[in-house]
């Protein structure tokens, strides 16, 4: 398997530095992946999301090498953004007994993630933000919702080639914006109430190391630089990342 085949299945829900537990402390591609997956949209147009994030820089296969965080997301067109913690994994280094800890921690949170939210039995975590913002059952949504509906360019986001948002940046965790005029045409994963919702990613080819590209927005997280001859490439940050941005359409009649 190659390692954009890897990335690729990480971005389907399986981290891809996590596949074997044996190769614990074996090197691989240094990755990031952040997913943002709907959950629910009330009637003031405030949409509930819950997030990923993974971040590993040293590019070993193990959880004491990664940065791991689980969250909840509201945002609206009007461009309301607020973050709330779920449950975090980050560790020093132990034993086996650490790890399997870590690890079954890990499963159970991503399983969770993927699995259909629960609307008898929230989080504990969720639970304020589900009364706060009057959300309930009622509001549910398809995380597939308005899909291939609207695209982003780095010119701007358009439906049916008619402009809705000219230069419209994307957000993504921490509410770290796309850099703008960068990046490649890519069509909405969900849309509705002006909230856009786009899987951005890099390829890699290690094969050679200076070819990449990107689909979707870039976000000024750290490449793979080529220094020259003498220097050779040098790592200063993500050979492979999938980043899952936001742009917040105020004004739009399409749904």
């Amino acid at each position: 398997m190659t390692t954009i085949n890897r990335f690729c299945a990480a971005a389907a829900g399986i981290c891809f530095f996590l596949l074997c537990a044996s190769a614990a402390f074996a090197t691989g591609p240094s990755g990031l992946i952040v997913r943002m997956k709907p959950v629910a949209v009330n009637p003031a147009g405030q949409v509930l999301l819950r997030t990923f994030y993974d971040s590993n820089k040293s590019g070993g296969h193990s959880l004491y090498r990664s940065e791991i965080r689980f969250g909840w997301l509201i945002v609206s067109a009007q461009g309301m953004w607020k973050e709330y913690k779920h449950a975090e994994i980050m560790a020093g280094e132990g034993g086996t007994d650490e790890y399997d800890r870590l690890w079954e921690m890990f499963n159970r949170h991503l399983n969770e993630f993927e699995s259909p939210f629960d609307w008898d039995k929230p989080p504990a975590s969720v639970q304020p933000i589900l009364k706060a913002f009057k959300f309930n059952r009622t509001h549910s949504v398809d995380p597939n919702l308005g899909k291939g509906t609207v695209k982003w360019t780095p010119r701007g986001v358009y439906s049916e080639g008619k402009l809705l948002a000219r230069g419209a940046r994307q957000l993504t965790i921490g509410k770290k914006s796309s850099i703008p005029g960068t990046g490649s045409e890519i069509e909405a994963a969900f849309f509705t109430r002006g909230v856009a919702l786009f899987l951005n990613e890099n390829s890699f080819d290690t094969e050679d190391m200076g070819d990449h590209g990107t689909v979707g927005a870039e976000f000024p997280f750290p490449n793979l630089i080529y220094l020259g001859v003498k220097e050779g490439t040098q790592d200063v940050g993500f050979e492979t990342w999938r980043v899952d941005g936001i742009s917040l359409l105020r004004k739009t009649s399409h749904e």
